[in-house]
Protein backbone atom coordinates (compact mmCIF):
# COMPACT_ATOMS: atom_id res chain seq x y z
CA UNK A 1 0.00 0.00 0.00
CA UNK A 2 1.44 3.28 -0.81
CA UNK A 3 2.00 5.39 2.36
CA UNK A 4 0.01 8.41 1.49
CA UNK A 5 -2.90 6.85 0.29
CA UNK A 6 -5.48 5.04 2.24
CA UNK A 7 -9.13 3.41 0.47
CA UNK A 8 -11.65 4.57 3.64
CA UNK A 9 -13.92 2.05 2.82
CA UNK A 10 -13.45 -1.56 1.34
CA UNK A 11 -15.51 -5.34 1.07
CA UNK A 12 -14.81 -8.20 2.68
CA UNK A 13 -14.76 -11.03 0.65
CA UNK A 14 -17.24 -13.40 1.77
CA UNK A 15 -14.46 -16.44 0.79
CA UNK A 16 -12.12 -14.99 3.71
CA UNK A 17 -12.64 -17.16 6.80
CA UNK A 18 -15.14 -15.32 9.72
CA UNK A 19 -12.51 -14.79 12.20
CA UNK A 20 -10.55 -12.81 9.51
CA UNK A 21 -13.16 -11.24 7.99
CA UNK A 22 -14.43 -10.09 11.31
CA UNK A 23 -11.10 -8.95 11.90
CA UNK A 24 -10.60 -6.50 9.30
CA UNK A 25 -14.47 -5.18 9.12
CA UNK A 26 -13.73 -4.04 13.29
CA UNK A 27 -9.98 -2.01 12.03
CA UNK A 28 -11.41 -0.83 8.92
CA UNK A 29 -14.36 0.34 10.95
CA UNK A 30 -12.26 1.25 13.87
CA UNK A 31 -9.92 3.40 10.74
CA UNK A 32 -12.89 4.82 9.82
CA UNK A 33 -14.53 6.43 12.75
CA UNK A 34 -11.02 7.49 14.03
CA UNK A 35 -11.12 9.67 10.80
CA UNK A 36 -14.69 10.77 9.91
CA UNK A 37 -15.74 11.36 13.62
CA UNK A 38 -13.68 14.41 13.48
CA UNK A 39 -14.58 15.49 9.50
CA UNK A 40 -16.82 18.66 8.94
CA UNK A 41 -20.48 17.84 9.72
CA UNK A 42 -22.58 16.16 6.23
CA UNK A 43 -19.05 16.09 4.62
CA UNK A 44 -17.64 13.31 2.48
CA UNK A 45 -15.28 12.44 -0.08
CA UNK A 46 -15.84 12.57 -3.75
CA UNK A 47 -16.69 8.79 -5.05
CA UNK A 48 -13.84 9.34 -7.11
CA UNK A 49 -10.74 10.13 -5.51
CA UNK A 50 -9.54 8.59 -1.92
CA UNK A 51 -8.33 11.20 0.46
CA UNK A 52 -4.48 11.05 1.34
CA UNK A 53 -4.34 8.53 4.49
CA UNK A 54 -5.46 10.61 8.15
CA UNK A 55 -6.51 13.22 6.66
CA UNK A 56 -9.43 15.34 7.98
CA UNK A 57 -12.15 17.58 5.86
CA UNK A 58 -12.08 20.91 7.74
CA UNK A 59 -14.45 22.47 5.83
CA UNK A 60 -16.56 21.20 2.46
CA UNK A 61 -19.46 22.93 -0.12
CA UNK A 62 -21.33 21.71 -2.39
CA UNK A 63 -23.57 22.94 -5.25
CA UNK A 64 -25.73 21.47 -7.53
CA UNK A 65 -24.53 23.45 -9.83
CA UNK A 66 -21.58 25.61 -9.70
CA UNK A 67 -18.50 26.91 -12.49
CA UNK A 68 -15.49 26.00 -11.53
CA UNK A 69 -12.36 27.75 -13.81
CA UNK A 70 -8.85 25.36 -13.76
CA UNK A 71 -5.10 26.90 -15.16
CA UNK A 72 -4.21 24.93 -17.84
CA UNK A 73 -0.63 26.78 -17.97
CA UNK A 74 1.76 29.04 -15.67
CA UNK A 75 0.22 32.50 -14.25
CA UNK A 76 3.01 34.76 -14.51
CA UNK A 77 3.45 38.14 -13.47
CA UNK A 78 4.41 41.02 -15.62
CA UNK A 79 6.27 43.77 -13.49
CA UNK A 80 6.26 46.30 -15.74
CA UNK A 81 2.37 45.91 -16.55
CA UNK A 82 1.46 45.14 -12.90
CA UNK A 83 -0.77 42.24 -14.08
CA UNK A 84 -1.23 38.63 -15.32
CA UNK A 85 0.02 37.60 -18.59
CA UNK A 86 -2.14 35.86 -20.96
CA UNK A 87 -2.53 32.23 -19.85
CA UNK A 88 -4.39 29.08 -20.75
CA UNK A 89 -7.34 28.24 -19.02
CA UNK A 90 -10.97 26.60 -18.83
CA UNK A 91 -14.29 26.77 -16.72
CA UNK A 92 -16.58 24.28 -16.46
CA UNK A 93 -19.89 23.84 -15.41
CA UNK A 94 -21.85 21.60 -13.40
CA UNK A 95 -22.36 19.73 -9.77
CA UNK A 96 -19.41 20.36 -7.72
CA UNK A 97 -18.40 19.61 -4.48
CA UNK A 98 -15.45 21.61 -2.74
CA UNK A 99 -13.48 19.81 0.04
CA UNK A 100 -10.85 21.30 2.67
CA UNK A 101 -8.18 18.68 3.66
CA UNK A 102 -5.32 18.77 6.68
CA UNK A 103 -3.05 16.05 5.96
CA UNK A 104 -1.71 14.00 8.62
CA UNK A 105 1.58 15.43 10.55
CA UNK A 106 5.41 14.53 8.77
CA UNK A 107 3.62 14.68 5.07
CA UNK A 108 4.75 16.76 3.13
CA UNK A 109 3.47 19.37 0.48
CA UNK A 110 5.51 17.70 -2.06
CA UNK A 111 4.69 14.07 -1.10
CA UNK A 112 1.06 14.88 -1.14
CA UNK A 113 1.69 16.85 -4.44
CA UNK A 114 2.86 13.31 -5.92
CA UNK A 115 0.59 11.24 -4.71
CA UNK A 116 -3.01 13.23 -5.66
CA UNK A 117 -1.01 12.98 -9.05
CA UNK A 118 -0.75 9.29 -8.73
CA UNK A 119 -4.24 9.06 -7.43
CA UNK A 120 -5.61 10.87 -10.16
CA UNK A 121 -3.73 8.77 -12.95
CA UNK A 122 -4.83 5.58 -11.33
CA UNK A 123 -8.86 6.57 -11.39
CA UNK A 124 -8.29 7.70 -15.19
CA UNK A 125 -7.53 10.84 -15.04
CA UNK A 126 -5.85 13.23 -17.56
CA UNK A 127 -3.56 15.61 -15.99
CA UNK A 128 -3.82 18.82 -17.74
CA UNK A 129 -1.15 20.72 -15.67
CA UNK A 130 0.51 20.54 -12.60
CA UNK A 131 3.43 21.66 -10.93
CA UNK A 132 4.91 23.41 -8.05
CA UNK A 133 6.17 26.98 -7.25
CA UNK A 134 7.14 28.69 -9.96
CA UNK A 135 6.39 25.97 -11.72
CA UNK A 136 2.80 26.98 -11.80
CA UNK A 137 2.84 30.65 -10.81
CA UNK A 138 4.91 34.13 -9.76
CA UNK A 139 6.02 33.94 -6.25
CA UNK A 140 5.19 36.94 -4.17
CA UNK A 141 2.66 38.37 -6.21
CA UNK A 142 -0.68 38.09 -4.67
CA UNK A 143 -0.84 34.17 -4.64
CA UNK A 144 -2.67 34.33 -8.30
CA UNK A 145 -3.69 30.31 -8.30
CA UNK A 146 -5.64 31.24 -4.90
CA UNK A 147 -7.07 34.61 -6.17
CA UNK A 148 -7.21 34.34 -9.66
CA UNK A 149 -7.86 30.72 -10.75
CA UNK A 150 -9.77 29.37 -7.33
CA UNK A 151 -12.04 33.09 -6.67
CA UNK A 152 -10.40 33.35 -2.86
CA UNK A 153 -10.53 37.22 -2.70
CA UNK A 154 -12.31 37.50 0.93
CA UNK A 155 -11.21 37.70 3.85
CA UNK A 156 -12.40 35.91 6.78
CA UNK A 157 -16.46 37.44 7.38
CA UNK A 158 -17.70 33.74 6.63
CA UNK A 159 -16.93 30.09 7.35
CA UNK A 160 -15.07 29.17 4.07
CA UNK A 161 -13.24 32.47 3.84
CA UNK A 162 -11.87 31.35 6.97
CA UNK A 163 -10.96 27.72 5.48
CA UNK A 164 -9.59 29.91 2.20
CA UNK A 165 -7.34 31.93 4.40
CA UNK A 166 -4.09 29.55 4.78
CA UNK A 167 -4.66 28.96 0.77
CA UNK A 168 -4.48 33.37 -0.12
CA UNK A 169 -1.51 33.34 2.63
CA UNK A 170 1.08 30.97 1.90
CA UNK A 171 4.46 29.93 0.85
CA UNK A 172 3.89 29.90 -3.28
CA UNK A 173 7.73 28.46 -3.39
CA UNK A 174 6.18 25.27 -2.10
CA UNK A 175 2.47 25.12 -3.33
CA UNK A 176 1.26 22.73 -5.75
CA UNK A 177 -1.49 22.98 -8.15
CA UNK A 178 -2.89 19.99 -10.28
CA UNK A 179 -5.70 20.16 -12.84
CA UNK A 180 -6.76 17.05 -14.15
CA UNK A 181 -9.99 15.49 -16.30
CA UNK A 182 -12.01 12.44 -16.74
CA UNK A 183 -13.78 11.18 -19.85
CA UNK A 184 -16.08 8.39 -19.78
CA UNK A 185 -19.24 7.06 -21.02
CA UNK A 186 -20.95 8.61 -18.11
CA UNK A 187 -19.83 12.06 -19.20
CA UNK A 188 -16.59 14.57 -18.19
CA UNK A 189 -15.39 15.28 -14.69
CA UNK A 190 -12.77 17.92 -13.81
CA UNK A 191 -10.52 18.10 -10.83
CA UNK A 192 -8.31 20.74 -9.71
CA UNK A 193 -6.23 20.59 -6.35
CA UNK A 194 -4.09 23.12 -4.77
CA UNK A 195 -1.69 21.76 -1.93
CA UNK A 196 0.17 24.27 0.68
CA UNK A 197 1.37 24.71 4.02
CA UNK A 198 0.12 26.59 6.87
CA UNK A 199 1.60 29.92 7.76
CA UNK A 200 -0.90 30.40 11.02
CA UNK A 201 -0.58 28.71 13.94
CA UNK A 202 -3.65 27.28 15.41
CA UNK A 203 -5.70 28.29 12.82
CA UNK A 204 -9.32 27.68 13.14
CA UNK A 205 -8.13 26.19 16.79
CA UNK A 206 -6.68 23.02 14.89
CA UNK A 207 -4.44 23.28 12.16
CA UNK A 208 -0.82 23.78 13.26
CA UNK A 209 1.72 25.37 11.31
CA UNK A 210 3.68 23.98 8.96
CA UNK A 211 0.97 21.29 8.33
CA UNK A 212 -0.31 20.51 5.05
CA UNK A 213 -3.14 21.49 3.83
CA UNK A 214 -5.59 20.55 0.60
CA UNK A 215 -8.40 22.62 -1.33
CA UNK A 216 -9.84 19.88 -4.07
CA UNK A 217 -12.56 21.07 -5.98
CA UNK A 218 -14.30 18.67 -8.51
CA UNK A 219 -17.02 19.10 -11.26
CA UNK A 220 -19.16 16.90 -13.04
CA UNK A 221 -20.38 18.71 -15.72
CA UNK A 222 -24.16 18.88 -16.47
CA UNK A 223 -26.49 21.05 -18.01
CA UNK A 224 -28.17 23.93 -15.84
CA UNK A 225 -31.75 22.79 -14.99
CA UNK A 226 -33.89 25.76 -16.10
CA UNK A 227 -35.27 27.10 -12.86
CA UNK A 228 -36.76 30.32 -14.81
CA UNK A 229 -40.21 31.00 -13.04
CA UNK A 230 -42.40 33.63 -15.42
CA UNK A 231 -44.84 35.75 -13.63
CA UNK A 232 -47.42 37.48 -14.80
CA UNK A 233 -48.40 41.10 -14.14
CA UNK A 234 -51.58 39.93 -12.71
CA UNK A 235 -49.95 37.89 -10.54
CA UNK A 236 -47.17 40.82 -9.44
CA UNK A 237 -50.34 43.05 -9.06
CA UNK A 238 -52.05 40.45 -6.93
CA UNK A 239 -48.92 39.63 -4.64
CA UNK A 240 -48.08 43.38 -4.42
CA UNK A 241 -51.72 44.43 -3.22
CA UNK A 242 -51.74 41.61 -0.60
CA UNK A 243 -48.48 41.79 0.87
CA UNK A 244 -46.78 44.57 -0.12
CA UNK A 245 -43.82 43.04 -1.79
CA UNK A 246 -42.83 39.98 -4.39
CA UNK A 247 -40.36 37.94 -5.06
CA UNK A 248 -39.03 37.37 -8.07
CA UNK A 249 -36.47 34.49 -9.36
CA UNK A 250 -37.11 34.96 -12.77
CA UNK A 251 -34.19 37.83 -13.48
CA UNK A 252 -30.56 35.90 -13.63
CA UNK A 253 -27.27 37.81 -13.84
CA UNK A 254 -24.06 36.35 -15.27
CA UNK A 255 -21.32 34.90 -12.17
CA UNK A 256 -20.90 37.66 -9.92
CA UNK A 257 -21.60 39.87 -11.87
CA UNK A 258 -24.79 42.65 -12.29
CA UNK A 259 -25.25 41.89 -16.17
CA UNK A 260 -28.63 40.74 -16.63
CA UNK A 261 -28.97 37.79 -18.70
CA UNK A 262 -31.08 38.27 -22.24
CA UNK A 263 -33.34 34.99 -20.55
CA UNK A 264 -34.87 37.62 -17.96
CA UNK A 265 -36.27 39.53 -20.65
CA UNK A 266 -39.88 38.20 -20.06
CA UNK A 267 -40.05 38.55 -16.17
CA UNK A 268 -38.57 42.38 -16.93
CA UNK A 269 -41.39 43.37 -19.55
CA UNK A 270 -44.19 41.97 -16.98
CA UNK A 271 -42.68 44.46 -14.57
CA UNK A 272 -42.59 47.43 -17.09
CA UNK A 273 -46.22 46.07 -17.85
CA UNK A 274 -47.36 46.10 -14.09
CA UNK A 275 -45.63 49.98 -13.74
CA UNK A 276 -47.56 51.02 -16.75
CA UNK A 277 -51.34 49.74 -15.85
CA UNK A 278 -50.68 50.70 -11.89
CA UNK A 279 -49.42 54.43 -12.81
CA UNK A 280 -49.47 54.97 -9.37
CA UNK A 281 -47.18 52.73 -8.01
CA UNK A 282 -44.34 53.50 -6.35
CA UNK A 283 -41.46 50.42 -6.23
CA UNK A 284 -38.46 49.18 -3.93
CA UNK A 285 -36.38 47.43 -6.55
CA UNK A 286 -34.20 45.44 -4.15
CA UNK A 287 -31.73 42.99 -4.70
CA UNK A 288 -30.84 39.89 -2.41
CA UNK A 289 -28.00 37.65 -2.68
CA UNK A 290 -26.98 34.15 -0.95
CA UNK A 291 -24.22 34.23 2.08
CA UNK A 292 -21.22 32.95 -0.29
CA UNK A 293 -18.23 35.75 0.25
CA UNK A 294 -18.32 38.71 2.63
CA UNK A 295 -21.03 40.90 3.68
CA UNK A 296 -19.58 44.05 1.99
CA UNK A 297 -18.82 42.34 -1.37
CA UNK A 298 -22.62 41.10 -1.31
CA UNK A 299 -24.04 44.29 -0.35
CA UNK A 300 -21.73 46.73 -3.63
CA UNK A 301 -23.33 43.56 -5.47
CA UNK A 302 -26.91 43.58 -4.98
CA UNK A 303 -26.78 47.25 -5.20
CA UNK A 304 -25.60 46.79 -8.74
CA UNK A 305 -28.08 44.08 -9.79
CA UNK A 306 -30.51 46.33 -8.07
CA UNK A 307 -29.23 49.44 -10.26
CA UNK A 308 -29.38 47.16 -13.55
CA UNK A 309 -33.12 46.17 -12.95
CA UNK A 310 -33.74 49.80 -12.98
CA UNK A 311 -31.63 50.49 -16.11
CA UNK A 312 -33.26 47.76 -17.67
CA UNK A 313 -36.90 49.00 -16.88
CA UNK A 314 -36.14 52.29 -17.42
CA UNK A 315 -35.13 51.61 -21.51
CA UNK A 316 -38.96 49.92 -21.44
CA UNK A 317 -40.05 53.30 -20.39
CA UNK A 318 -40.68 53.18 -17.14
CA UNK A 319 -40.14 56.73 -15.15
CA UNK A 320 -36.93 56.72 -13.41
CA UNK A 321 -38.95 58.07 -10.57
CA UNK A 322 -40.41 55.38 -9.63
CA UNK A 323 -38.16 52.56 -9.10
CA UNK A 324 -35.51 52.78 -5.65
CA UNK A 325 -32.77 50.10 -6.42
CA UNK A 326 -31.60 49.11 -2.88
CA UNK A 327 -28.97 46.44 -1.81
CA UNK A 328 -29.33 44.78 1.16
CA UNK A 329 -26.76 41.17 0.67
CA UNK A 330 -27.62 38.67 2.65
CA UNK A 331 -29.33 40.53 5.44
CA UNK A 332 -32.80 39.39 4.78
CA UNK A 333 -33.11 35.56 3.63
CA UNK A 334 -35.86 33.55 2.90
CA UNK A 335 -34.53 30.30 3.65
CA UNK A 336 -31.06 28.46 5.08
CA UNK A 337 -27.57 29.40 3.46
CA UNK A 338 -26.27 26.26 4.48
CA UNK A 339 -27.56 24.25 1.65
CA UNK A 340 -27.84 24.63 -2.42
CA UNK A 341 -31.29 25.34 -2.35
CA UNK A 342 -31.94 27.48 0.05
CA UNK A 343 -29.16 29.46 -1.11
CA UNK A 344 -31.09 29.31 -4.56
CA UNK A 345 -34.04 30.71 -2.78
CA UNK A 346 -32.09 33.33 -0.77
CA UNK A 347 -30.79 34.88 -4.60
CA UNK A 348 -33.71 36.61 -5.95
CA UNK A 349 -35.10 40.31 -6.64
CA UNK A 350 -37.89 42.04 -5.24
CA UNK A 351 -40.21 44.53 -5.13
CA UNK A 352 -41.50 46.15 -2.55
CA UNK A 353 -44.45 48.64 -2.86
CA UNK A 354 -43.01 52.16 -1.62
CA UNK A 355 -46.49 53.22 -0.73
CA UNK A 356 -46.64 56.05 1.76
CA UNK A 357 -42.75 55.55 2.46
CA UNK A 358 -40.26 57.86 1.50
CA UNK A 359 -36.90 57.40 -0.02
Amino acid sequence: MKRALCLEFGLVRSTYRFTVAALIAISTLACQINLRGQDFPNSSDHPLLKRVKGSEIFFSSKSEFDRLKLALSKLEWSGAEMALKPYESTTVEGQRLTNYYMIPEGISVFEAFRSYEQELKEQGFEILFSGQGDEVETPSYGNQIAQEILKMTGTYGTPEEKAQWPFQQNDEKTASYIAARKRDESGETYASLYIVANTHQNWLGKLPVGRTLVRLDVCEVKPREQRMEFVTSEKMAGEISLNGRIALYGILFDFNSSKIQTASAATLNEIAKLLQEKPELQILVVGHTDAVGSFDFNKKLSQERADSVKTALVERGVLANRLFPVGVSFAAPVATNKTEEGRAQNRRVELVDLAAGKF
